[in-house]
């Protein structure tokens, strides 16, 4: 409960309040634009800070100064705009003496429009003879909107105003208020040539307002009339009103040469969802051309019929592949489930055409179909690729099976599948599909599919342990793409198997690990290779550990901080002893972002056998290096804008383009 004492405050406050309010509304009757100060402004915090049951008294200061001989238009417009806001059916007097003024016509109609009453549009109706002619186009814009159709009669008469502006807006408000008073005075109208246009569109507009035969003699009367876009308009409206009697006007429209009304009436059958609309449409296409043959097919397959997919169907196998395609997409969009293996049996040429298609489908029961047919040797390729767009998991067990297939090429198609649509959970059934493998391409296959498998997973060292499960048992072949695999995913159970292979006797096994290890995709086999690279037995065993060394020197990802790169790529340059690794050593410099790399890049620029890659890095690196360290390369980017090398000079004229910038900032 409030104390007497609060209370008694806000009483207080009321009262000073009003007692403003007084003082504000008569310094709004005399405001001029530009005074200061502006009433204005006060007048709408204390109108925000008023109580709604408190509007009253604010109203009828509001009336008066509409009302009043001696306030200025500025105060009056203003009075509007909060009238606007708080006015009821009290300010329609004071509103309509304002509607006759050109000026203030436009604020009065504002008041007005918002009043939900019969006695605002009386008041615009009243106004129309009085009011001059700009202030008649406003006035009859805001009975159009209102849907006043006592308007109708006054609107009419105007319709005949010799000022084509007004006559013009009357027309439109005609049409806009709809209803049969309107139609018939459209209808009987005989207006000026340059009003016909308007006309037309007004009779299009009104028909909207009816159903039936009204709508349909409207229309008629449009299309009975001159050419124009409102054709298409009264089309549509005709279509809603009955598409049985506007089909055959759609038909002509689709087989004439006129293309913009072919192509409204195309649009026509894209927005309707109607039968009799769709059983007209299914029939014509049979009769049209190629072209206008898949138009129409189109547009029934945008319309959303589903009644019309049993006449579209026989266009799946059109050897004409635009007939063809649009067939698949209008299945794809009217159909369910039920029409998958329709779409999967024309797929053929229009392989990819089908695939969009189902993948786009909404039907959840689509996929159970899809496992269906991996079974059904002529509907199992399109089938695959579908399940592959729609990202059908639930297929890899079937796929799996087809993996083993007698059939190399559905061998094939399988192995794609996996790769797109297996998981975690089918690396071990796939392992002991793998082991069984004798043929060398199934191998590449499957690897590749592992490897994607790999790629997706969310932990990958938990994955490939399941894959290292198998190796023991692997034949010589298959361990070579368990190491390969491997390097995929960088974990310490894959550095393990690596590190004793490469202990073997066997020489190709040895040669396979240390190729893994050279790939690796961190730095846990840094050392590794370092090691490989000072002392293995074989030349070229030292030159792929050391390759692999500065590979992952020049990873970013890694996880080595700048320093330990730019060492290990001091330590790799010291032990390269051809310029190809020395080459690869320049070029991976270029990605360690600091000062020290660029210094050694100086090093070498003039070399004549490392200087065009070290120059490449220099100016791809200072361009990186240009906001933090401006004044260091300053000097080494205008060397390098020098170089006849059109790359790296345009590189270095970049980066000292955007130091002069930065000097002037």
């Amino acid at each position: 409960m409030m104390s007497n004492r609060i209370l008694a405050m806000l009483a207080v406050c009321v009262l000073a309040t009003q007692v403003s309010f007084g003082d504000v509304w008569r310094d709004i009757a005399g405001y001029e634009y530009g005074d200061d100060p502006n009433p204005c402004a006060q007048a709408e915090l204390l109108l925000q800070e008023t109580p709604v049951d408190r509007y009253g008294a604010i109203e009828r200061k509001l009336i008066a100064v509409a009302a009043s001989k001696d306030a200025t238009q500025t105060g009056k417009a203003v009075t509007c705009r909060f009238l606007q806001q708080i006015g009821t059916e009290k300010c329609i007097p004071a509103m309509s003496g304002l509607l006759s003024d050109e000026i203030l016509s436009d604020y009065a109609r504002g008041v007005l429009e918002r009043l939900k009453c019969a006695a605002a549009d009386k008041a615009m109706r009243n106004a129309l003879d009085k009011a001059p002619d700009k202030a008649k186009v406003g006035i009859l814009g805001s009975l159009g909107e209102r849907r006043d159709k006592k308007a109708v009669k006054p609107a009419a008469k105007l319709a005949n105003s010799s000022n084509p502006a007004v006559a013009k807006a009357a027309i439109h408000a005609i049409g806009k208020i709809g209803g049969m008073r309107a139609a018939r005075c459209l209808s009987s109208m005989k207006p000026a040539k340059e009003l016909v246009p308007v006309r037309m569109q007004a009779m299009v507009q009104c028909a909207g307002s009816l159903s039936g035969r009204d709508a349909v003699f409207l229309c008629e009367k449009v299309l009975a009339g001159p050419s124009g876009p409102w054709r298409i308009a009264a089309l549509r409206e005709l279509t809603k009103a009955d598409a049985a009697k506007a089909s055959d006007l759609l038909a002509d429209a689709i087989k004439g040469d006129d293309l913009k009304l072919r192509r409204g009436a195309l649009s026509i059958v894209a927005d309707t969802k109607s039968r009799e609309l769709t059983t007209a449409m299914v029939d014509l296409t049979d009769k049209l051309g190629a072209d206008r043959k898949a138009q129409l097919i189109t547009a029934l397959g945008a319309g959303g019929d589903a009644a019309a997919i049993s006449g579209i169907t026989g266009y799946l196998q059109s050897k004409d592949a635009v007939i063809r395609n649009a067939a698949v997409n209008a299945v794809g969009k009217l159909g369910d489930a039920s029409v998958v293996k329709l779409l999967l049996g024309a797929a053929g040429s229009s392989e990819t055409a089908v695939t969009k298609a189902i993948a786009a489908m909404k039907d959840e029961s689509v996929n159970a179909v899809l496992v269906e047919s991996l079974k059904d040797p002529n509907l199992r390729r399109a089938a695959i690729k579908a399940c592959i767009a729609r990202g059908c998991t639930e297929a890899a067990g079937d796929l799996l099976k087809l993996a083993k297939d007698k059939d190399a090429d559905v061998r094939k198609q399988a192995w794609a599948g996996l790769a797109a649509l297996a998981g975690d959970d089918n690396i071990d059934s796939i392992m002991e599909t793998v082991v069984e493998i004798k043929q060398a391409k199934d191998l590449a296959l499957a690897e590749g599919a592992i490897k994607q498998i790999l790629s997706r997973t969310q932990d990958r060292g938990r994955s490939f342990q399941t894959v290292a499960a198998h190796y023991d048992a692997a034949t010589e072949t298959l361990k070579y793409v368990i190491l390969d695999l491997g390097a995929v995913t960088g974990d310490s159970t894959a550095l393990k198997l690596v590190r004793n292979a490469l202990q073997s006797p066997d020489k190709d096994l040895y040669a396979r690990a240390l190729r893994a290890l050279a790939r690796w995709p961190n730095n846990s086999a840094a050392e590794d290779l370092l090691s490989l690279a000072q002392s293995a037995p074989q030349t070229v065993d030292r030159i792929v550990a050391l390759r692999g060394y500065i590979r992952i020197a020049g990873l970013e990802t890694a996880g080595l901080r700048a320093a330990e790169r730019i060492k290990m790529l001091k330590t790799a340059m010291g032990l390269a002893q051809r310029n190809d690794e020395k080459k690869l050593v320049v070029s991976a410099l270029q990605h360690v972002k600091h000062l020290e790399s660029l210094d050694m890049l100086k090093k070498y620029m003039d070399d004549p056998a490392l200087g065009a890659e070290a120059r490449m890095s220099a100016a791809n690196l200072i361009w990186d290096l240009r906001k933090r360290h401006s004044a260091e390369i300053a000097e080494i980017a205008a060397k390098l804008a020098s170089s006849k090398h059109k790359a790296v000079a345009n590189k270095a004229k970049k980066t000292l383009a955007e130091l002069e910038k930065k000097k002037k900032k």
